[in-house]
């Protein structure tokens, strides 16, 4: 069946602007009518729109999503296979959060009872996802996912005190960050201070055997490498140069 561009816009639910601007970037080429030239789409291209709004709905950019169509259909179908398995898992999080919000809202009415475990096992799950969706890729890249999966494991295994103490030295270290003289150099007290908390830091989290400096300066240097670790840094502390004064730092004391 062939539909014109405001037949598709309909049938998509998105504008004939947007189909227009696909047109205009290769993304979704229409065909032309030979004797008006008005753009029309066959079933081939249909399929394609359905196929680049499911990508769309998974915040890849156009350009990625651009590569991505220009792939084989098996390559396609592992990708969207990918982001099934993404949104499957997503599934079974809000379903736990949920479980665990009902007995939370159950135990303040005096129905149920919770453990200290059960009351913190959600959230803690929610920033290794978190984590994952923003860093898990490089993360992974660079230490391997049995070193990423025991991380997650340990820090899905923390206590109440433990998960405080972590979430404690991350703001210790922002504020150090923030209140640094960088102008005194690493070789101060407040740079081994620093080093010291950012150690204990990750010694939370990481396996002791993960642990070596070797370790410790390849994240330092991911931290300026990254964009999104340097921003963090950045709007955390107020100081553009705050991921390069904590790389400069690790690799100081490591």
């Amino acid at each position: 069946m062939s539909y014109s561009i405001n037949e598709l816009a309909k049938l998509a639910g998105i504008s004939t602007r947007t189909l227009r601007y696909y047109d205009k970037q290769g993304l979704l080429k229409a065909r032309r009518n030979p004797e008006n030239n008005y753009r029309y789409y066959e079933e081939s291209e249909v399929d394609q729109l359905q196929k680049i709004l499911f990508l769309k709905l998974f915040d890849l950019p156009l350009e990625q999503i651009k590569q991505v169509m220009q792939t084989s259909t098996e390559t396609q179908y592992q990708v969207l296979r990918s982001q099934r398995s993404k949104l499957v898992a997503q599934e079974q999080y809000l379903d736990d959060l949920i479980r665990n919000l009902d007995k939370t809202l159950a135990t303040m009415k005096g129905e149920a009872q919770m453990t200290d475990t059960e009351k913190f096992a959600t959230l803690k799950k929610e920033m290794i996802n978190k984590n994952e969706r923003q860093y898990g890729a490089e993360i992974r890249e660079k230490y391997g996912d049995p070193q990423i999966d025991l991380s997650n494991q340990k820090f899905s295994s923390l206590s109440a005190d433990e998960l405080s103490h972590f979430k404690k030295l991350n703001a210790e270290i922002l504020t150090e960050l923030k209140d640094f003289d960088n102008t005194a150099g690493v070789k101060q007290a407040a740079a081994k201070h620093i080093f010291e908390l950012h150690k204990e830091y990750l010694l939370i989290i990481w396996p002791k055997s993960q642990y070596s400096a070797e370790a410790h300066k390849n994240l330092a240097q991911m931290y300026v490498c990254d964009g999104r670790f340097s921003k963090y840094y950045e709007e955390a502390t107020g100081n553009p140069d705050a991921a390069k004064i904590l790389k400069a730092i690790i690799d100081y004391y490591a």
